[in-house]
C-alpha cells in the first residue's frame, strides 16, 4: 500500500476519510464541495464527531468520489482549500503539567466527587521526512487489529489515528460494543484477566457497568457483556468486554447514547467533564471522539484514540489514561507515554524527530 495518493490530496487541500477497517482494505472517500454537514441517520458517508459534542451531533464527509489508494485516477478532478497552511496546534499538557493534573484528580476522587476521570496529555513531534499518507500506510501494514483512518477537514484540521477501541458495530438491528479500560505493557499483562491489578480491574468494571447502562436507557434490549479477556493494543494490553444486544435506534442515537463513554471520559459523566475542562488546557477536538463509516444497513464507528493531529511538519500525538482513586501519577505518566509509543515508533520508522 503507498500513501501517495493520500499526500496528494492534502496538498490539493482535499476533504476526505481514508480508512481500514481491521479485516477489510482500505478505503479513500472525497468530498468535492462544501462544508460538513451533519450526519442522518441512513446516510452513505463517513462520520466524526469531535470529544466535546455532548448533544452527540456527529458531522460527516459526503463521498462525491472513491478512490483507490495504488491508483491515481480521479485526482484531477480534485481541488480545495488547504486546511494545514496557517493552522496553529495548541499543546495542551505536557509531563510535569499531566502529573500535576493527575495528582489534583486523584484528590477529587477520593473526595467523592466522580468515580473515574480520563485525562489527556500531548507529545509534540516534527514530521521530518515523514508524510500523513506514508505513516497511514505504516500504521495499516503495524497494527492489523486497529481501526487506522486519515481525514483532513477545513474545520478540524488533519487527524491520523489507530484506535483498538470500537464505539459501535451495528448490522440491521443487531450491535457490538467494546468496554475497554485498564492498561498494561504489553510484556507485564498477565493472560488471565482475573490476575490484574486492582485498579485496572475496577477501572474496567467501571466502564462495562456504564455503558451497560445507558444502553439499557436508551432503549436497547438483550443487552449482555461477554466474558472478561485481554486486548493487545501493541505496547500497551486492555481488559475487554464485548458487549452485545438488539435496539430499534439507529446507530447514530445509540452512538449519542454512548458518547463520551467513561473509557475516555469518566464517571459520572458530567461530573468527569467538569474536571476534564478544569483541569486539561485546551479542547480535545477530535481525540476522544468518535468516526467511522456508516451506510443504510451499517455502522462501524471507534473512538480516536492514540492519534495525531497534524499541521505542516509538525504533529501533537494525543493519548490519555484512565485516573482513579487509586492511581498513582507517575505511574499514569508513564502508561500514557507507553501508549504513544505506538506513533513515535512509527514516526521515527519513517524518519520523523521528537
Amino acid at each position: 500500500m503507498s500513501g501517495n495518493v493520500l499526500d496528494e490530496l492534502l496538498r490539493r487541500g482535499a476533504t476526505f476519510a481514508a480508512f481500514r477497517e481491521p479485516g477489510h482494505g482500505a478505503r479513500v472517500l472525497v468530498q468535492l464541495q462544501g462544508e460538513l454537514k451533519p450526519a442522518v441517520a441512513g446516510d452513505t458517508c463517513f462520520t466524526l464527531c469531535p470529544f466535546e459534542s455532548f448533544d452527540g451531533n456527529a458531522l460527516c464527509i459526503r463521498p462525491d468520489i472513491e478512490l483507490n489508494l495504488d491508483d491515481d485516477r480521479g485526482l484531477d478532478r480534485i481541488t480545495g482549500t488547504s486546511t494545514s497552511i496557517g493552522r496553529v496546534l495548541h499543546a495542551g499538557l505536557d509531563r510535569a503539567g499531566y502529573r500535576e493534573a493527575v495528582a489534583h484528580a486523584v484528590m477529587e476522587l477520593r473526595s467523592g466527587r466522580a468515580q473515574k476521570v480520563v485525562l489527556a496529555r500531548t507529545i509534540d513531534v516534527n514530521l521530518g521526512s515523514a508524510t500523513p499518507g506514508g505513516l497511514f500506510a505504516a500504521a495499516c501494514e503495524a497494527q492489523p487489529g486497529a481501526f487506522v483512518a486519515l481525514v483532513n477537514t477545513d474545520r478540524f484540521g488533519t487527524w491520523l489515528g489507530a484506535s483498538p477501541e470500537r464505539l459501535l458495530l451495528m448490522e440491521d438491528d443487531r450491535f457490538e460494543v467494546d468496554a475497554l479500560a485498564g492498561t498494561m505493557p504489553t510484556d507485564q499483562a498477565p493472560a488471565d484477566p482475573a490476575a490484574w491489578g486492582e485498579k485496572e480491574r475496577e477501572e474496567q468494571a467501571l466502564v462495562t457497568q456504564e455503558v451497560l447502562a445507558r444502553l439499557t436507557r436508551a432503549g436497547a434490549t438483550i443487552v449482555q457483556a461477554a466474558e472478561l479477556t485481554t486486548h493487545r493494543a501493541g505496547r500497551v494490553t486492555h481488559l475487554h468486554n464485548r458487549i452485545t444486544g438488539s435496539s430499534p435506534s439507529d446507530p447514530l442515537s445509540i452512538a449519542q447514547a454512548l458518547h463520551p463513554t467513561p473509557a475516555v471520559g469518566g464517571r459520572p459523566r458530567d461530573a468527569a467533564s467538569t474536571l476534564i475542562a478544569a483541569l486539561e488546557p485546551r479542547p480535545r477536538a477530535l481525540y476522544a471522539g468518535y468516526w467511522g463509516p456508516i451506510d443504510r444497513t451499517r455502522a462501524a464507528l471507534y473512538v480516536n484514540i492514540r492519534c495525531i493531529e497534524i499541521a505542516g511538519d509538525r504533529a501533537l500525538l494525543h493519548v490519555g489514561a484512565g485516573i482513579t482513586s487509586q492511581s498513582d501519577p507517575d505511574l499514569e505518566c508513564d502508561e500514557v507515554e507507553l501508549k504513544a509509543r505506538l506513533w513515535l515508533d512509527l514516526l521515527h520508522g519513517q524518519g520523523a524527530g521528537g
